[in-house]
């Protein structure tokens, strides 16, 4: 039940021009303002776009079916979140990123608190703070190491315009983008969910770590459950569902 990092462990990075499911190394807070009660709140964590590659994935679950995710999880919760804590980086060397949610409803789940934090992949660390990460972790060769010039085309990226990352500016921020950032205004205006549904793999403290890595959000709407990743999810399934039996 482990994510697939790759055999060539490229990484794809979004180098921002202007500043925006493990143990955390490193961590970079962000102070977001809670927003009006029946709002979602709206914040760059630096992974507004789609995602750039689809995660490569190695389940010993159909990870695209919700009722399996369910299955699967630990916690089933939907709610809304009401803060950006912090970034930080995992054992893996991804970039994550921790919020503070409202619960509205468990489906799933045993001594869950109304306001708990849930970690998803995704968000935005300093170039400085991801580089210090990576060497605390051991995992700068396999993350930022220069790649093979073929490789790098391959990857639709100019080998000419690389640049060793330990020469740029440590402010510049650094972003993944798994497509699960409940604070985006474009997936928020996209799919105008009315709660979000975190199907939670575990806890460490008092963080709760999303179950299958990019699948680990979904939406409620008019009474059904949807994936963030319509291309690659099996119909929507009907709220009750959702409660484990």
């Amino acid at each position: 039940m482990k994510r697939s990092t790759m055999a060539i462990a490229v990484l794809v990075l979004t180098l921002c021009a202007s500043a925006a499911c493990g143990n955390t190394a490193a961590d970079h807070d962000h102070n977001a303002a809670a927003p009006a009660e029946s709002s979602h709140l709206v914040y760059d964590t630096g992974a507004e776009q789609k995602p750039a590659i689809p995660s490569v994935s190695d389940w010993s679950f159909n990870v695209n079916d919700p009722l399996a995710l369910r299955d699967f999880s630990t916690a089933v919760v939907s709610g809304k979140v009401i803060n950006v804590e912090r970034s930080y980086v995992d054992v893996s060397g991804f970039i994550g990123t921790v919020y503070s949610v409202q619960v509205d409803t468990i489906y799933k789940g045993e001594q869950i608190a109304d306001v708990i934090s849930i970690a998803l992949p995704g968000g935005s660390l300093p170039l400085g703070k991801y580089i210090s990460s990576l060497d605390e972790l051991g995992l700068y060769e396999m993350k930022l190491a220069p790649k093979a010039p073929d490789m790098l085309r391959e990857k639709g990226l100019d080998p000419d315009r690389e640049k060793d990352p330990r020469t740029l500016d440590p402010t510049t921020p650094v972003a993944e983008n798994w497509g699960t950032n409940p604070t985006s205004e474009t997936t928020l205006t996209e799919l105008a969910p009315e709660s979000w549904v975190f199907f939670i793999s575990n806890s460490e403290g008092d963080v709760y770590y999303g179950a299958g890595f990019d699948h680990a959000l979904g939406y409620l709407k008019n009474g059904k459950v949807y994936g963030v990743h319509p291309e690659s999810e099996t119909s929507p399934i009907s709220e009750a569902e959702l409660f484990a039996k």
